[in-house]
């Protein structure tokens, strides 16, 4: 019985001296500390760079997610332009349109001119 409150008492004992030499600063001198200390570094930078990688994929991804909003508003922008130029260049809005300027729609089929050709003249002789 002795024995068992006499372990528990140093396991007490020890569990004190543990946080004293952390917060004192003694395990750092430690032969075991310097030895692992290259891996632990190690793994701290690997730590870093992976949080770092995290950072850098989560702001390309709102870049990402922005351009595809400003694409799609573009489509559409270019949609809406492209109906309304559609619209406004049929035959018969154009016609309505020059109307009010005083232009005719042409009723004549259109003919070929041959510079080569002599002009005909109405005139009679």
């Amino acid at each position: 019985m002795e024995e068992q409150k006499d372990k528990k008492e140093k396991k007490k004992k020890n569990g004190g001296n543990r946080v004293m030499s952390v917060l004192g600063g003694r395990f750092l001198v430690r032969e075991k500390f310097t030895k692992q200390f290259p891996f632990m570094m190690y793994v701290t930078l690997l730590f870093m760079a992976i949080i770092t990688n995290t950072y850098i994929a989560e702001e390309r991804n709102r870049e990402l997610v922005k351009n595809a909003k400003t694409l799609n508003d573009l489509q559409v922008e270019y949609i809406q332009v492209k109906s309304a130029i559609m619209e406004a260049s049929k035959q018969s809005v154009l016609a309505k349109r020059l109307a009010g300027m005083g232009l005719k729609e042409a009723t004549e089929p259109l003919r070929r001119l041959n510079p080569n050709d002599e002009p005909k003249t109405t005139e009679q002789p």
